[in-house]
């Protein structure tokens, strides 16, 4: 197989990740064909929240197939905008079988099936160039979502080989052991140092 067929096929099989994901648009708007202004809103805020992640996840599974050189965003430009091709067609063809089992509403469907592509093609085209801008540069993991860094609690020092004097804790009263490596006192029951 040749490199050119390959990329095709991780073109293709990313597309189709993405077209189940954008499926959702597609359904939801579906009820409301002929009232056009609540089915484009359904269809820019589907767009919005299903079609930009569709794109992002169509050029996420691109780039890691391939390394890709130094114009990501292009590239997944490049996979969001096939990732709507592939979208286009598929509707289109349940367009027509939607047509044909509904003669009557057949200009709808139709008419419906234009929207959700135009959208299609803005929505995943920019949401793959936004899975591009994010891969070109790296950008840290928030510290609140780092759960292997979190910060741990000091263990308990090893009993202390004796000390001379006793100290009571300020906070429970009960006798405190010194430390000698950290050169302070330290209460067993409380946990803590003084």
């Amino acid at each position: 197989m040749s490199n050119r067929e390959g990329n095709l096929n991780d073109y293709l099989a990313a597309s189709f990740v993405a077209f189940s994901i954008a499926m959702i648009v597609t359904f939801i708007s579906g009820g409301a064909k002929g009232s056009w202004g609540i089915f484009i809103a359904v269809v820019i805020v589907g767009g919005l929240f299903v079609f930009i992640p569709a794109g992002w996840v169509a050029s996420y599974i691109n780039f890691r197939f391939h390394k890709m050189g130094d114009n990501t965003k292009m590239a997944g430009l490049s996979a969001g905008f096939f990732a709507a091709l592939v979208y286009t067609v598929l509707t289109l063809i349940m367009a027509i079988i939607g047509a044909i089992a509904s003669t009557p509403t057949a200009a709808n469907e139709f008419i419906g099936w234009i929207l959700c592509t135009v959208f299609a093609f803005i929505f995943m085209s920019l949401g793959g160039f936004i899975s591009g801008t994010f891969e070109e540069s790296s950008w840290a993991m928030p510290g609140f979502f780092n759960f292997g860094k979190m910060p741990q609690r000091l263990p308990p020092p090893p009993p202390a080989a004796g000390a001379a004097t006793v100290m009571n804790c300020p906070t429970c009263g009960r006798p405190m052991r010194f430390v000698q490596q950290y050169n302070r006192w330290y209460c067993d029951y409380d946990k803590k140092y003084a």
